[in-house]
């Protein structure tokens, strides 16, 4: 056995499905670190049932299987296989491949298969048990393995030690002997205590027994006596009731004449009232459509009114639509014609500002040559006049703001319109987000189908795997079978071939005596002499008669000539070998018979014997010689009649062996002789070939189709990986899509939060706006009071320049002058100020009123083509209003005739039903007579069925059977006497517990039972005593055994890798089962020391020694070693490369390395290459193709 090839998917870095191919010998897996080689092994030992996450060097299990990386996505599964050829059936399991396989699924589901066929655990460690195979075996050596066998805990050496010892397989049947005696300990304490139990109850139910048995005997008497009156009385009240059943037949045969007729009026009135039915419902139906359509009439002509009342408003909207675009042209020729006029007074007022300005300044300079002369009231006057300027000054920004402030309440009003647009425009988002849910929704329920659909595909697979399972299953039984009956057919040749060569069945001198010429030690050629019975050839037919025709002849010897048969004679004489009769070709003379036509016209002849066989015409006279007057017939009587016709002068042999012998004596028989089937050999030595032959090609296209059956298999669970594969991606791609849900959810809460935060800024835009209302308010106050204080100011002026009129009036002129400019000018300046705002706003309006004109169109045309569409369905609704109407006027005549044929059959109906009602009286009187009859015979029915009752139910007895009880009462009254005797002795017996009986013999059998089962359990006690003390010996005996085997070997191999010094194994602290294992070594040179003493490069190759020399002692069908040279130097690398070129020979080794001395050792080289990153890739070559 050795391991073929390992098939790994998904397992760690080995992401796609990798295949290794192994020969025998040493195969190197080499890479660099980080490659992923030790993940081979890492493989081997989890396939194999390894549990422990952290001797697979993970965290949790589900970290075995490949977890993806920057471009590749994560698998759902991982899957290893090692098939192993079986072919010297190392392994109990009729194959020649054994394939094992672990699945784990990331949702931590794991299975076990054997050939394709699920199991458990426990059956994969059960079929490598003793084997050095296993998680717990020694054919893996990981990384820190090999240190661990020297320098861990005693019992996990001892645990490797007695793998090799090959005492697992006991101490695993020792332990389930033990829980079956524990087992069988406890139940005999439960047997004894149900025992006890049983044994209290026996004796109160042995004298309810007796009691109930009294009980019994008393209550047969008295059924026999109660059965006899009942069956008497039946027999009485049988009579009444044949009476009273005549009378009853009478009256009912009047009833059923008069029921007859009644019949007849009933299925007439039926028959009418189908026909009234048929009318009523043609009646209704026709009236319902009457109704139907007049509704369907009038909401025609309501859908015509509400189009007509549709049409006339679109008129109107129309005609009122043309007159408001009327009025916005006339606005818009009013409005461009205010513009123009207004630019042009913007133009005259610059132009008088400009005048103006000019005129100031020449005042200005005229007056600043006598502003020295002017007295305080002037400054005065100045005061006030600058005043009067400020006054016009602050009304004109008192007008100025409240423009603004009109302005800003303007720009609120559109903002809060802006974000009223944005309010709509969220609310279409949420709409967008919901709709973008929805076919996320769908996208997700399709994926969730195509899971269901690739979970039915894989359903669908594991049935055909199944079936493929069960057809292989009967496939491989058939080839089991094939082989077995190749293999005898096979043992049979050799068998036949083997007696053929040593001429077993001839007498036993020519037997010697031909294996010697055939060996050479007769000086005579293997051509000059042959056995009769291997020239001739015979049909399966002829074989038993010539067989019996030839006799002991078939051991004569023809030779060539006679000096021949001369020379052999005399080997016979000198070797003391024996006789043997000899048919020399050139004297010996055939006398062939001289066969009449009356024997052969004789019914059963079939020829000579001579002329029956095929021979090598050179053999001619000595056939003759033998059989050429032997007659071959059918039967017993044709071999006679054939005889008396030739006188008995020839050997006749019928073809079940009889023979009449020349002279009329005759022999026969049952056949048996040591020459039996000598003849038929050959030819079955031929037609065992033949079989052979076609067994075999039967075997091959049986192994070709079984094959078939295993690739369809392969393929069918990887097309089940690949779809499981493909769901979890499916399921990764819902996940996904729910993310995306999540995502637009959050998007469209945050839009409604924004939706939220709009309508709180539109509510305070307005709160705004009513802010500026009410400071625009304010202003045009403020503005008031301003335009009241230039008037009194004005005032004011008036009256100082009255006092000052005499004093400065040439100065007064001129300022005065300058004064009315400046104010003026203020005038201008506001009035320019004003142009302009008024200006923007007549810009504005031209634009909205030009918006607001487009807008009625567009609904203009709307409207038109609402008015066309409404004419056109106002026509098809006349249209259909007149064919209803029409309609309704022809089912309006046949409700008038089905009415008039309603009233006629209602008054048929009538007569028929007073028919029917006079019968009914007739019938009634003669029922109540019937009635009256039927009750009596109800009465005697019941009484006999009272009877019957008892019968049945309280005497549990048949009326038949009863009879049988059936005896003649003399006197009534003493019988019923004897029956109240029997009732008194019944009840003196108290209360009778019937079922003691049943229960007393139940419990008797079970305390029978019981006892044989507790005898049982302590003959069970001892055997498994005995059976723990046989494999504890067992188990002692061949630990003991191999443990000085491995102490040998260990202390060879150490010296032969150490090149001198010595190692050993000890026991110390208990016996051979429980000890602890601790090793001694002691290197060349050196003192001896525990092995926890030495280097790392020692105890590597401590280590080392001793695995071999477990090896040594029993070989594992493969090795694999995870770097276990890693700490020797190059000199102890080339020795531990010796050991697995010399061990490779009856072990196939896998080994990982770094180390070119290991690699140079091997046959064949693995490469792990990490070409994409994170993922291992496997490279090949053929050492021993290359060297040769």
């Amino acid at each position: 056995m050795y391991l073929k090839s390992i098939e790994i998917r998904g397992f760690k870095s080995f992401a796609d499905k990798t295949e290794l191919m192994f020969k025998d010998g040493v195969t190197a897996i080499v890479g660099p670190n980080g490659s992923g080689k030790s993940n081979i092994s890492d493989a081997v030992r989890w396939v194999l049932g390894e549990q422990s996450v952290k001797s697979l060097r993970g965290g949790k299990m589900e970290d075995v299987i490949f977890a993806g990386t920057q471009f590749r996505k994560s698998v759902g599964l991982c899957q290893v296989s090692l098939t192993l050829d079986n072919e010297d059936r190392s392994l109990a399991l009729d194959y020649t491949d054994v394939t094992i396989s672990r699945r784990l699924y990331r949702s931590g589901e794991s299975e076990y298969y054997i050939n394709n066929t699920q199991c458990r655990l426990k059956d994969i460690n059960e079929l490598f048990m003793d084997t050095g195979i296993g998680k717990e075996g020694y054919s893996i050596i990981g990384q820190g393995k090999i240190e661990a066998v020297l320098s861990g805990r005693p019992e996990e050496r001892r645990s490797l030690l007695e793998e090799a010892a090959g005492i697992v397989k006991f101490k695993s049947r020792k332990e389930e002997a033990e829980k079956k005696l524990e087992n069988t300990e406890s139940n005999l304490v439960r047997i004894d205590d149900i025992l006890g139990t049983y044994e209290e109850r026996l004796e109160p139910l042995r004298i309810e027994n007796e009691k109930a048995k009294n009980f019994i005997k008393l209550s047969e008497e008295l059924k026999n006596k109660e059965v006899n009156i009942i069956v008497h009385s039946i027999g009485k009240v049988q009579e009444k009731i044949n009476s009273a059943e005549d009378s009853i037949n009478g009256m009912n045969t009047s009833t059923e004449e008069l029921s007859i007729k009644l019949t007849e009026s009933k299925n007439m009135i039926n028959s009418w009232n189908q026909k009234l039915e048929a009318i009523d419902l043609k009646n209704s139906n026709d009236k319902k459509q009457y109704y139907d359509n007049k509704s369907k009439k009038q909401e025609v002509e309501s859908e015509t009114n509400l189009l007509g009342e549709r049409l006339e408003n679109l008129y109107n909207y129309i005609q009122k639509s043309s007159k408001e675009i009327n009025e916005i042209e006339n606005k818009l020729a009013n409005i461009i014609s205010d513009k123009g006029i207004q630019d042009k007074e913007l133009s005259i007022l610059r132009n008088n500002q400009e005048d103006i300005n000019k005129q100031i300044y020449k005042y200005e300079e005229d007056i600043a040559l006598i502003d020295a002369s002017i007295s305080d009231k002037t400054s005065l006057v100045k005061r006030l006049k600058d005043d009067q300027i400020e006054y016009l000054r602050n009304i004109s920004n008192l007008k100025n703001n409240v423009l603004m402030l009109k302005n800003d309440i303007d720009m609120l009003t559109e903002k809060a319109l802006d974000i009223k647009n944005s309010c709509e425009s969220y609310l279409h988002s949420i709409k967008i987000n919901t709709k973008t849910k929805e076919v996320l929704l769908e996208q997700i329920e399709k994926i969730k189908q195509k899971i269901d659909s690739l979970q039915e595909n894989i359903k669908i697979n594991s049935g055909q795997i199944s079936k493929l399972n069960s057809a292989l299953s009967g496939k491989e039984k058939e080839l089991k079978e094939l082989n077995n009956i190749h293999s005898r057919l096979e043992a049979n040749h050799n068998m036949l071939v083997n007696l053929d060569k040593q001429y077993e069945g001839y007498n036993r001198s020519v037997k010697t005596l031909m294996g010697d010429v055939n060996k050479g030690k007769v000086s005579v050629g293997k051509d000059s002499c042959f056995v009769l019975g291997e020239v001739i050839s015979v049909k399966k037919e002829l074989e038993v008669a010539v067989e019996i025709a030839l006799g002991g002849a078939i051991s004569d010897i023809i030779t060539q000539n006679e000096e021949i048969a001369k020379s052999l004679i005399k080997y016979l004489k000198e070797n003391k070998i024996g006789r043997a009769t000899f048919l020399p070709l050139t004297i010996v003379r055939g006398k062939k018979a001289s066969i009449t036509n009356a024997i052969q016209n004789t019914e059963g002849y079939i020829g000579i014997a001579s002329e029956l066989i095929s021979y090598d015409k050179a053999f001619t006279n000595a056939i003759e010689y033998i059989l050429g007057r032997t007659i071959i017939c059918s039967n017993m009587d044709s071999a006679l009649h054939i005889a008396k016709i030739s006188n008995y002068s020839f050997k006749i042999v019928t073809l079940s062996g009889e023979v009449v012998n020349p002279g009329g004596s005759m022999t026969g028989g049952s056949l048996y002789s040591k020459n039996a089937n000598i003849i038929g050999r050959k030819r079955e030595i031929e037609d065992i070939k033949l079989k052979v032959r076609d067994t075999g090609e039967k075997i091959i296209a049986l192994s070709s189709q079984i094959q078939n059956y295993r690739n369809n298999i392969k393929a069918l669970d990887e097309e089940n990986l690949n779809l499981k594969d493909q769901t979890y991606f499916e399921n990764i791609e819902v996940t996904k899509l729910k993310g995306k849900i999540n995502a637009v959810d959050n998007e469209s809460s945050k839009l409604k939060e924004n939706l939220v935060v709009s309508n709180r800024e539109i509510e305070l835009l307005d709160e705004k706006l009513k802010e500026n209302v009410e400071e625009l308010s304010v202003k045009e106050k403020e503005l008031e009071i301003a335009t009241n204080n230039q008037v009194e100011n004005d005032k004011l002026i008036a009256e100082i320049e009255e006092e000052l009129k005499d004093k400065v009036k040439e100065i007064d002129s001129s300022k005065e002058s300058l004064t009315h400019l400046k104010i003026k000018k203020a005038q201008i300046d506001e009035s320019v100020s004003n142009k302009a705002i008024i200006l923007d706003k007549l810009l504005l309006d031209i634009t909205e009123l030009n918006q607001k004109k487009r807008l009625i169109e567009d609904e203009n045309k709307k409207s038109e083509e609402s008015i066309n569409r409404c004419k056109s369905q106002i026509e098809h609704n006349k249209e259909a209003v007149k064919n209803i109407e029409n309609y309704i006027l022809e089912l309006e005549e046949k409700i008038k005739e089905q009415d008039i044929e309603i009233i006629r059959i209602k008054e048929k109906i009538k007569l028929d039903t007073d028919n029917m009602e006079s019968l009914s009286l007739v019938i009634n009187k003669k029922e109540d007579e019937l009635h009256k009859a039927q009750l009596f015979l109800t009465k005697l029915t019941a009484e006999k069925e009272s009877l019957y009752s008892k019968l049945n139910d309280e005497l549990e007895i048949t009326y038949a059977e009863a009879l049988e009880y059936k005896k003649e009462i003399e006197n009534m009254e003493e019988f019923k006497k004897e029956i109240t005797a029997l009732k008194n002795s019944i009840s003196a017996l108290g209360t009778v517990n019937v079922g003691a009986i049943d229960e007393y013999r139940e419990l008797t059998e079970k305390v029978n039972f019981m006892t044989t089962q507790r005898e049982d359990l302590i003959r069970a006690k001892e055997e498994l005593a005995g059976v723990i003390s046989e494999m504890t010996d067992k188990m002692k005996v061949v630990f003991n055994e191999n443990f000085n085997k491995l102490r040998e070997n260990f202390n060879e191999t150490f010296k032969e890798l150490f090149k001198g010094g010595s190692a050993d194994l000890i026991l110390t602290d208990g016996d051979e089962l429980t000890g602890n294992i601790d090793i001694t070594v002691q290197p060349p040179g050196k003192k001896l020391q525990n092995i926890n003493l030495m280097s790392g490069g020692e105890k590597g190759l401590s280590a080392i020694a001793l695995l071999f020399a477990i090896l040594k002692m029993k070989p594992t069908p493969f090795c694999i070693l995870d770097e276990i040279e890693a700490a020797l130097d190059d000199a102890n690398v080339a020795r531990y490369a010796e050991f697995l070129n010399k061990f490779s020979e009856n072990i196939q080794f896998i080994v990982i390395t770094h180390r070119k001395g290991t690699m140079e050792a091997s046959d064949a080289l693995y490469g792990v290459t990490m070409e994409e990153k994170g993922i291992s890739k496997i490279v090949s070559v053929d050492l021993s193709k290359e060297a040769s």
